[in-house]
Order: C-alpha cells, then sequence, then structure tokens
C-alpha cells in the first residue's frame, strides 16, 4: 500500500512541476533557459518513476 501512496504522489509531483515549467517558460537569458530545462527534466523523471512503483506495485499485488 505505501508504493501504491508513493507511486501516485510521484506522478501527481511530476505533473505539478510540467505545469511549472509550463508557466514559467519565457524567453529569457541563459540561466532562466537552463532552470527551465533542469526543471523539465526532473519532472519528467520524476513522473517515470511513479509510473514504474505502479508497475511494480500491480504486479505484486497479482
Amino acid at each position: 500500500m505505501k508504493k501504491l501512496k508513493l507511486g501516485v504522489s510521484l506522478v501527481i509531483l511530476g505533473n505539478i512541476l510540467y505545469l511549472a515549467y509550463i508557466f514559467f517558460t519565457g524567453k529569457g537569458s541563459s540561466f532562466g533557459e537552463f532552470t527551465s530545462g533542469l526543471l523539465l527534466g526532473i519532472s519528467v523523471g520524476i513522473s517515470l518513476i511513479g509510473i514504474v512503483m505502479l508497475i511494480i506495485y500491480a504486479s505484486k499485488e497479482r
């Protein structure tokens, strides 16, 4: 049950970070482009980890 809650939480956090990336993306300096890329990478990574945890939980429950 703990992996299920953690997996869902990570997927939701990844989506929130992606929305923040969309909201804060604009034309700016090199530092702004770097931080927006970093935010996008972190959001995708967290979402993937959450999805993997959900798959592991689902496979063990069978």
